[in-house]
């Protein structure tokens, strides 16, 4: 009677593991994905590559012209019609690309960044990325270059922004991959609030990407990367209120921003949190049109070619490269000149890159999840879609 009362109970354990391993199964949410043709992402890439290629060169002429107040009037700009060349807002990431595709690893090794830097960074730098290369001379590798208390521009520079636009590019749909990369890399040069803004810049291009929604919707939602301790989110909901504010009246928008960022909290032209807003303002004015988003940036001033950038990496990876090559007056030709990094082509064509983009692009997909599939009777990817989430938490 014993052993029968024993093969009893344990007939039962067995059943109530198994009914909880099915019940478990049932509840278990299905992981949302979307598929994309190669074509299709390659717009993509291609969109936000160029994008932030002439916001950024064409942005030039504006940078640090309209500080105390923004410019009197958008300005007319044409489209690289001598091709791109490189420049601090997209040879820092082509670097960084251009070894991750030859070595097949997404995240390099610090020291072999600091090769790579040494062999590489010794001129079109400035302010935290310059002291960053100064103290690899001294010995002196990542994250701790990008320390507060060996790096003096650390805790504000605008690096973590405009040096990790790409890595949002590369991870479409995936916003928590491309707050990662983007953070990994941007640790070179600073800490603090600008890894903020490395982790809301890459979460919102990786989330606008494939993004059906309006700009405001997916920059809301990309506010679930930051701290919202931090005054990157700050700003950011600012700049949304006052959009709201003045939706006819961009420059008492700006205003407004530079009179609590700049001149009562004292954060500079050159940092994370006043730029950010600018950007979210020209995108938010810009409405999804490309050439009036560019606009907006370089007009409402401070650090113009940067901002630029930004916001034409994020709306271009959005619409695709496409559309932008349909805008009247668009005659870019398809060739880029490198004069800053040795072991890069002296010239390449922008095609090219866009390539070594997808790439990578295909290794961040199916390192996340995702596969290489048939789609349309083409080749195609499947990816495994992510929600925004907070990696680094905000220190002072």
């Amino acid at each position: 009677m014993a052993i029968k009362q024993v093969l009893k109970f344990v007939t039962i354990l067995i059943l109530g593991f198994v009914l909880t391993g099915f019940t478990l199964l049932w509840k278990k949410p299905s992981e949302k994905t979307t598929e994309v043709t190669r074509e299709e992402l390659l717009d993509h890439l291609y969109g936000g590559w160029v994008g932030m290629m002439i916001g950024g060169l064409e942005g030039l002429p504006h940078e640090f012209k309209y500080n105390e107040e923004p410019r009197s009037s958008l300005p007319d700009f044409p489209f690289l019609p001598d091709g791109a060349r490189s420049d601090d807002d997209n040879d820092f990431e082509l670097t960084h690309l251009f070894f991750m595709d030859k070595e097949n690893i997404l995240k390099l090794p610090y020291t072999r960044i600091v090769e790579i830097w040494k062999a590489n960074m010794n001129t079109g730098l400035w302010v935290a990325n310059k002291n960053a290369r100064d103290l690899m001379d001294k010995g002196i590798i990542p994250p701790a270059t990008g320390s507060v208390e060996n790096n003096k521009a650390a805790s504000y520079n605008l690096s973590g922004q405009f040096c990790t636009e790409a890595y949002g590019m590369i991870s479409p749909g995936m916003p928590k991959t491309a707050a990662d990369i983007g953070i990994y890399y941007a640790h070179i040069s600073v800490s603090g609030e600008p890894v903020q803004a490395a982790q809301f810049w890459t979460t919102l291009i990786g989330l606008n990407s494939l993004s059906k929604d309006p700009v405001e919707q997916v920059i809301n939602e990309a506010l679930g990367a930051v701290d919202p301790n931090s005054a990157m989110a700050e700003v950011v909901k600012d700049a949304i209120n006052e959009y709201h504010n003045n939706p006819l009246d961009w420059k008492s928008s700006r205003q407004a921003i530079y009179r609590k960022w700049i001149v009562e909290r004292k954060w500079n032209g050159n940092s994370t949190p006043s730029n950010g807003a600018m950007v979210i303002l020209a995108l938010l004015y810009g409405n999804g049109d490309f050439y009036k988003t560019l606009q907006y940036a370089m007009a409402l001033g401070l650090d113009a070619d940067c901002n630029a950038a930004t916001a034409g990496a994020v709306l271009g990876a959005n619409i695709g490269f496409k559309k932008i090559g349909s805008l009247p007056g668009f005659n870019m030709p398809d060739n880029f000149k490198n004069k800053t990094r040795p072991q890069l082509p002296a010239e390449m064509k922008i095609s090219e890159q866009v390539e070594l983009l997808l790439r990578v692009c295909e290794k961040v997909i199916l390192e996340n999840g995702g596969k290489k599939i048939t789609l349309k009777g083409k080749t195609g990817y499947r990816i495994r879609l992510q929600k925004p989430g907070i990696i680094d938490v905000f220190t002072e």
